[in-house]
């Protein structure tokens, strides 16, 4: 089987949050666009990582969608980068899809942040991204 590298998988340019932002806003845009995890980034870079769990923990809710009184929590006006996992695993483009599964496995972790050789952010490879990919796969080879 021929070597896919994780550029062919990924989405491209993702929706990120600045590490200023607050936890209020994080858990807007993931709502908004589904997600459940965003990149956090300062002057381009990428610095964290926020999910949907992490904010689970943080605000001790089992969901992200909040009722309406519990929106002005403490904890929602927190800066992103003091909620953030730090120290994020990712991996460059030319990776392959079998490093992408291999390091999600390992790390045991549902998204891979894809950064360029300085480090800025240039895409985000998902669980859903590869089991799509392994779907297609599979479905290519029923079709034989």
């Amino acid at each position: 089987m021929k070597r896919i590298p994780v550029s062919e998988l990924m989405t491209p340019k993702p929706i990120t949050i600045a590490h200023n932002q607050t936890v209020g806003m994080a858990i807007e845009v993931m709502t908004r666009y589904e997600i459940r995890r965003l990149p956090v980034t300062k002057d381009g870079k990428l610095v964290g990582i926020i999910s949907d769990r992490d904010l689970r923990q943080l605000g001790g809710r089992p969901s992200l969608k909040l009722p309406k009184s519990d929106r002005d929590d403490a904890y929602l006006q927190l800066p992103v980068e003091e909620a953030m996992t730090l120290n994020v695993i990712t991996l460059r483009e030319h990776h392959t899809v079998q490093d992408a599964i291999a390091s999600m496995i390992k790390h045991k972790i549902g998204g891979l942040p894809i950064v360029d050789r300085d480090g800025s952010l240039v895409g985000i490879l998902s669980e859903q991204d590869v089991l799509k990919f392994c779907l297609s796969l599979l479905e290519r080879e029923a079709e034989r």
